[in-house]
């Protein structure tokens, strides 16, 4: 499966501004349990967390669980503290694991 993320944000910010974050993650979340016209069953297959970290430290992190809609959209806020790339990984069921980043220059 192909992985797409857009992470919206300011690319620059002030030391101590409040700075909000957009991700729109491209995924199914298909939650299994139908049939696969084999006599089997589909597997569920879900993007289960979502963190954040920013300066070395976690900011964001959300459990997902099958009430999740596809294409997961968050939004959250961080306070500007340090010039630094903002990591963001998303786990999904089956243990692949996915990596995007984001710089922020804090003036």
């Amino acid at each position: 499966m192909t992985f797409n993320a857009r992470i919206t944000m300011p690319a620059e910010a002030r030391t101590g501004d409040i700075v909000e974050i957009r991700v729109l993650t491209r995924h199914p979340m298909d939650r299994g349990g139908q049939s696969d016209g084999k006599g089997g069953t589909v597997p569920r297959k879900i993007l289960n967390r979502l963190t954040a970290i920013y300066a070395g430290e976690p900011i964001f992190r959300i459990d997902m669980h099958t009430g999740v809609a596809a294409n997961p959209f968050v939004s959250f806020t961080t306070r500007a503290v340090a010039t630094g790339d903002i990591v963001f990984e998303w786990r999904e069921d089956g243990g692949a694991t996915y990596t995007r980043t984001a710089r922020l220059t804090v003036t």
